[in-house]
């Protein structure tokens, strides 16, 4: 189905036995008028013309045709972006997806609004991975510091806990508390 060029015609009409002054009048057009372009579809195609068919219910801005389509095209949308992968658990997932979405994008098949709040959750999903894997690690850990209980083993001791540093001693000071030592024992002897 194709939109047809939309004008609108003033046709003459029924004449009125009450008239009205030229503001009052003027009024009361616009407020047909407005009222008249509610109930049309608000789709416009390439050429810049406008659906000239009803809409449903005056909160719906389509007609039942393009309502479809849009909700159509929003569904492939869909489909081709969850295609990339629905399994967040790991930065490739994730980076996968966002490469979809520029895809979607670029193509207009995505409102610029809704991609930047799907880039924002992949965001939050990218920053929760760091935790997940401490969890994971930590979980794993934990299995294993089990299983070696269960086999009561023995606790495996390491021998190379590293004691206080070096310092060779200076040959000065190790001179002079040999003979205060010699001192202490004679201390009669001078």
């Amino acid at each position: 189905m194709e939109s047809n060029p939309y004008e609108k015609t003033r046709g003459d009409g029924v004449p009125s036995s009450i008239t009205l002054n030229g503001e009052a009048e003027s009024a009361a057009c616009h407020a047909e008028t407005t009222e008249g372009e509610a109930e049309l579809c608000r789709h416009i195609d390439a050429r810049g013309h406008r659906c000239r068919m009803l809409v449903m219910t005056p909160e719906q801005t389509l007609c039942p045709h393009h309502a479809q389509r849009e909700n159509r095209r929003i569904s492939e949308a869909a489909e081709e972006l969850l295609a990339s992968g629905t399994d967040f658990g790991d930065a490739a997932a994730v980076n996968r997806f966002l490469g979809a979405l520029i895809r979607q994008v670029t193509l207009k098949r995505i409102p610029r609004r809704d991609a930047v709040t799907l880039a924002y959750i992949c965001q939050l999903l990218l920053n929760s991975l760091g935790a997940i894997n401490r969890e994971e690690s930590l979980r794993l850990e934990e299995a294993r510091v089990r299983e070696s209980a269960a086999a009561k083993r023995p606790p495996r001791i390491i021998w190379d806990i590293p004691g206080p540093p070096y310092e060779p001693p200076d040959p000065l000071e190790a001179a002079l508390a040999k003979r205060q030592s010699k001192e202490e024992i004679r201390p009669g002897l001078k």
